[in-house]
């Protein structure tokens, strides 16, 4: 029997009592299902995972993506997306040094955008016994319940596109402006012509309904969100503005600081999330499972 600790007001759960390391029995695992949609981000303490393992455990939720960033797959295993400032002996990245910078859902600008993702911490970074590297959740569910019923009415019937591109721009422009004001940053590597043909911009309404738990989500972030359609670029940046304000108020925020052995998931459709980049040059290492979702429209 496993045991749920809810931790923030809207999202935000600690489950115990299981080994993912283990291949898991039917109850046991729809019970860990459901502890984890009700909760939204939901995290285990103490695993000890192979990328096999984490790679069978969150392949019980549904088909893997592969990342269209191919030089930061782990090496033998396609489905696990290395985030790290860690360099190899020739100086090279051997992850993505650079994931997470604005709120954002992943993969929200595929066609398919992921149900959830899954972070393993392989190394966590310490300083004066205090972990560096927190990341951050909001529920744009919360969010969205939390609006004047006006609000919900107006942009129920709004789109917006969702751009790879443009978000590789922003964090391109982001990284320049920190190295004008003397914070030591690493270039990414530029996305070749067959990374941005394969992830055209994509079109879909901003208030999403969940598959699983039918609640009502605002599916907009500041990372891959471009526009919103239908109206002018004026008015998208403002409505936009607005929004992203709205969501990331602290009543529906969740902060986790990791430990080593932590394997935190969190429902992409349900929130967004944002990275601290407080730790370099002291090392991390994380490993990313990322289930498909649904087709949206």
């Amino acid at each position: 029997m496993i045991t749920v600790t809810r931790i923030g007001k809207h999202l935000g759960a600690e489950i115990s009592g299981v080994d993912l390391s283990q291949p898991l029995d039917d109850n046991t695992f729809a019970q860990i299902a459901n502890a984890f949609f009700d909760n939204e981000v939901a995290f285990f303490r103490n695993q000890h995972l192979t990328p096999a393992q984490q790679i069978a455990f969150t392949r019980r939720f549904g088909t893997l993506e592969a990342h269209v960033r191919k030089e930061s797959r782990l090496g033998g295993h396609d489905e696990i997306f290395v985030l790290s400032n860690k360099l190899d002996a020739n100086g090279k990245a051997i992850g993505a040094q650079d994931a997470g910078r604005f709120w954002h859902s992943d993969l929200s600008y595929k066609r398919q955008p992921s149900m959830l993702s899954a972070l393993y911490a392989v190394e966590v970074p310490v300083k004066d016994g205090v972990a560096l590297g927190n990341t951050y959740f909001a529920s744009s569910t919360a969010a969205y319940a939390a609006l004047p019923e006006a609000t919900k009415q107006r942009v129920d019937s709004l789109r917006n596109v969702h751009s790879y591109r443009e978000y590789r721009l922003k964090n391109y422009a982001a990284q320049q402006g920190e190295e004008q004001r003397g914070i030591r940053t690493v270039q990414e590597h530029a996305p070749t012509p067959e990374q941005l043909a394969s992830v055209p911009d994509t079109e879909m309404n901003v208030v999403r309904v969940h598959p699983v738990t039918k609640r009502k989500g605002l599916f907009i972030n500041e990372g891959h969100t471009a526009y919103l359609t239908g109206i002018s670029r004026a008015e998208s940046d403002a409505e936009l503005a607005s929004l992203y304000a709205h969501i990331i108020q602290p009543e529906f925020i969740y902060g986790h600081s990791w430990r080593v052995g932590d394997l935190l998931m969190w429902d992409n459709i349900a929130v967004q999330h944002k990275a601290t980049f407080d730790y370099d040059p002291l090392p991390r290492l994380m490993y990313r499972t990322t289930v498909r979702g649904p087709v949206v429209m």
